[in-house]
């Protein structure tokens, strides 16, 4: 997966969003517990960190083809 071309925004009701603009679609979504502030997603590993006033968290997008 490239990073060309990806949007990751996260929102106060706990989810974050993978989306592709050049695909138009969301390729991945995870809801955590709190409000989150921030995400960077890295491609070449799949990994995403969230970021809220409680805690940083760590995720894998393991296979986002089938989302």
């Amino acid at each position: 997966m490239s990073d060309e071309g990806l949007l990751v925004p996260t929102a106060a009701d706990g989810t974050v969003r993978v989306w592709s603009l050049t695909e138009q679609r969301q390729i991945a979504k995870v809801r955590g517990d709190a409000s989150l502030h921030c995400a960077a997603f890295e491609p070449a590993t799949g990994e995403l960190l969230v970021g809220s006033a409680a805690d940083v968290a760590s995720l894998r997008i393991m296979d986002t083809e089938r989302m």
